[in-house]
């Protein structure tokens, strides 16, 4: 047999050709030796790129009567099934709208469907991710009609901390429609601040809280604030919210401690109003061995305190600058300042309104000028006796608007004798 002279080379070559149509058949089939995970093309660098939203069917602010379809969120790339079920938050609240997917498409609609003529806020969470655990970095908030007019308006504000007064992160707000109480809602940002777009015309009870459970609603043991509002359909509304815990009874005097021979601070079980008037009529101070009265100059807030002791010690620096001054520039010393009586609202200070339900007004407002605090504090006319003083407090309310008051007792220590003045050093008495 005459073999030809290229045989010898085609055959290795016959052969690797074989190999490899025999590995990507493999692959086809599904054989074992095929890749089981998604991986980056080898050569370049990593993907650390999210998806990237190139499309909403139908669009953003779109009336569509009578839809009857999914909300369809196009990415530019495959995403993920992790996460999926609580990647959609749906307004009118739904807790469980019916989320699913196809290869690069998000598809949310309510579990009872879309109901004709009602206006749907949509917000996909930033827990939607690709293949390679990249997830979107910010919230996507959408909104649409299925028949209503999509009006121009807007509720904007700040979700504050009553007690500290500073913006609560994350804060929840929901503008609950009256009277079907359909639910819509938003959580304000890292500095407390929130805005929600196009809602129905109407009366509003808007709700701030702290949603402790995260369970999407306000309940009993939230912070919370509640303001009822009236919305058009060109407004915008700016509130803010002052969230606290609600009490459902009065404030409780817990216990009362001598400042001094004339100051007495009292202690409650919870946070007193700051702007609620208090007065001496309020208090009852009283020596326990026979009851004889103590009379009362007035009765201070924590702020109000603060305030005077501060000009108290303001003016006391002032007269001991001018005592210092030299001699020939003489000038009156300044005068302790007096502790105010009934000294009311605080300048600057909003009106409380009712409990639980404030009626804001469209300018813009401002963060209340006192914080609240458990404490008031009692200036006496005269030195209070030494020996075990009663206490009894009457007609006080705290935040919620919840009267109360009730009696303890306290030590009150000697009054401390200033030291006697050094005698006079000899030959130098008055001439």
């Amino acid at each position: 047999m005459i073999r030809s002279p290229g045989a010898a080379c085609l055959s290795p070559l016959a052969g690797a050709v074989g190999l490899l149509l025999l590995a990507m058949a493999a692959l086809a089939l599904g054989s074992p030796f095929g890749c089981a995970h998604v991986v980056a093309p080898p050569g370049g660098p990593p993907d650390s790129i999210p998806p990237l939203l190139i499309a909403v069917l139908p669009d953003s602010f779109s009336v569509v009567p009578d839809f009857d379809d999914k909300v369809r969120f196009q990415f530019d790339e495959a995403i993920s099934e992790q996460g999926l079920q609580n990647s959609v938050v749906l307004y009118p609240f739904d807790p469980r709208p019916r989320v699913d997917k196809a290869k690069r498409e998000l598809r949310v609609r309510p579990r009872e469907g879309w109901v004709s003529g009602r206006i749907y806020h949509l917000r996909v969470e930033p827990v939607i991710q690709d293949l390679f655990n990249n997830r979107i970095r910010q919230p996507i908030p959408y909104v649409f009609s299925t028949g209503a007019p999509l009006p121009l308006n807007a509720a904007v504000g700040t979700v504050f901390d009553r007690i500290t007064g500073r913006p609560l992160a994350r804060g929840r707000v929901d503008m609950v429609w009256l009277p079907d109480t359909l639910r819509y809602g938003m959580i304000a940002d890292s500095l407390g601040a929130f805005q929600v777009k196009s809602l129905p015309l109407g009366e509003y009870l808007a709700i701030g809280y702290e949603d402790l459970n995260n369970n999407q609603r306000a309940d009993d043991f939230d912070r919370s604030d509640t303001l009822g509002v009236r919305l058009g359909s060109t407004d915008t509304l700016r509130l803010e919210f002052h969230i606290f815990r609600h009490d459902t009874l009065g404030p409780q005097l817990t216990s009362a401690k001598a400042i001094d021979s004339l100051i007495v601070e009292l202690s409650f079980d919870g946070y007193l109003h700051p702007d609620s008037a208090v007065s001496a009529s309020m208090v009852e101070l009283f020596a326990l061995a026979d009851s004889t009265p103590i009379e009362l100059d007035t009765v201070l807030h924590n702020w109000q305190y603060t305030t005077w002791r501060d000009s108290v010690q303001a003016a006391r620096r002032a007269a001991a600058d001018t005592l210092g001054a030299a001699a020939g520039e003489a000038q009156p010393a300044a005068q302790p300042a007096q502790p105010p009586v009934n000294p009311g609202r605080r300048p600057g200070a909003p009106r409380p309104g009712p409990p639980g339900r404030q009626e804001p007004t469209p300018q813009e407002t401002q963060a209340p000028a006192a914080l609240p605090d458990r404490r008031l504090f009692v200036v006496a006319a005269a030195s209070i006796p030494p020996g075990t003083i009663g206490v009894r407090v009457r007609r006080l309310f705290n935040l919620s608007g919840m009267e109360g008051g009730s009696e303890t007792s306290y030590e009150q220590p000697p009054r401390e004798e200033p030291p006697p003045a050094p005698e006079q050093p000899p030959g130098q008495g008055a001439g």
